[in-house]
């Protein structure tokens, strides 16, 4: 996928900030909202994380969701967009 991530895309975390041992490593979620631009990380994006490993101390960030650096997601396709388009007999 070439598209760029954007707000409701589903996300595989495929890295972190404890790199191949981030907890949340193969966690799938769903991107809310772009939260800004780190110096290190890039580009930041909030994400419905409901089962995400805590630890944000000191940070406004409610339960279920927890931030991730763009390079960290990986964008998975929409559902169905996996499925071969259908074709449709015509009888004669």
């Amino acid at each position: 996928m070439n598209e760029p991530i954007k707000a409701g895309d589903m996300c595989e975390v495929i890295d972190g900030l404890k790199g191949k041992e981030s907890p949340n490593l193969g966690l799938v979620v769903k991107v809310v909202a772009c939260v800004g631009e780190h110096s290190k990380f890039g580009r930041i994006w909030r994400c419905d994380a409901e089962f995400a490993a805590r630890g944000q101390p000191g940070k406004d960030v409610p339960g279920g969701v927890a931030d991730f650096a763009q390079s960290w997601l990986k964008k998975l396709p929409p559902p169905g967009a996996d499925a071969p388009a259908k074709r449709r007999e015509v009888a004669a």
